[in-house]
């Protein structure tokens, strides 16, 4: 214990070293505490929490350490300001994987697929694939997940100087109600989907005359095959827009489409 003397009244008081080092016992008593933080506490912010809303009362010092000028009221709202942007992470050390740590993790998780998959617990079943699908489209639906390429902007303007109203990223209900898939553009007119097929992701004939090659094809394929059913189960018809006939000529490309 260390001979201490009061800030507030000025008596003298014994206070451990410890705790002062973390900022306690800096005063004789508690009613001297109060009265040493009153003026402080008087000065504190008053808002409103960034993230859920909630009023929030913090003190001038604690707001100038903090990583961002949005007041947030607890840990929770903290960890979900990270993920939305109001706190800026700041990286001091960079952390690297050196490449000969990057290259044994790949060979263990190559022996570990090898293993699964000579176990035949590799991959996901089908009507696991089909649930991560319509979680997908739903996110796509509600712009959760953008998944919209230039290219298939483009087709929308070029729609719209043809005077076709159309639907972008229409979500499609299945027949129990559930989102099962996301359209490219639904035109309302006619009841027709249209869906812009890029040449590598759905692996154009002209190119890929043996079908699909690369595992990202044959799953973009596999998609589109319960998509094309879907369609089918609710009479919806489908017109198909190819990646190497738009960029031959856009117009054309659309206008013999919108004529089949």
């Amino acid at each position: 214990m260390i001979e201490r003397i009061c800030p507030v009244c000025g008596d003298p008081y014994q206070a451990d070293p410890i705790r002062l080092k973390h900022g306690r016992q800096t005063t004789c008593s508690r009613r001297c505490s109060y009265s040493l933080r009153g003026p402080s506490k008087a000065l504190s912010l008053t808002g409103f929490c960034g993230v859920c809303g909630n009023p929030v009362t913090r003190p001038p010092s604690k707001v100038a350490r903090s990583k961002t000028t949005a007041l947030l009221c607890s840990r929770k709202c903290a960890y979900k300001a990270r993920s939305i942007g109001l706190v800026g992470r700041e990286v001091l050390t960079p952390y690297t994987i050196p490449e000969v740590t990057r290259q044994a993790q790949a060979e263990r998780q190559r022996a570990v697929n090898a293993r699964r998959k000579a176990a035949g617990n590799y991959g996901h079943t089908e009507e696991t694939k089909v649930k991560l699908s319509q979680a997908t489209s739903l996110a796509i639906a509600e712009g959760r997940m953008p998944r919209v390429s230039a290219l298939e902007l483009k087709v929308g303007e070029v729609l719209a100087v043809l005077g076709v109203q159309a639907v972008h990223q229409y979500h499609l209900r299945g027949p129990h109600g559930r989102y099962e898939a996301v359209l490219d553009y639904f035109l309302p007119e006619t009841g027709t989907a249209l869906e812009f097929n890029g040449t590598f992701w759905h692996a154009d004939p002209r190119v890929y005359p043996d079908g699909p090659v690369k595992p990202s094809q044959v799953r973009v394929a596999e998609k589109y095959q319960r998509k094309l059913f879907l369609l089918a189960e609710l009479h919806i018809p489908l017109i198909e827009i190819w990646e190497i006939d738009f960029l031959d000529d856009p117009e054309r490309a659309v206008r013999a489409a919108l004529n089949l």
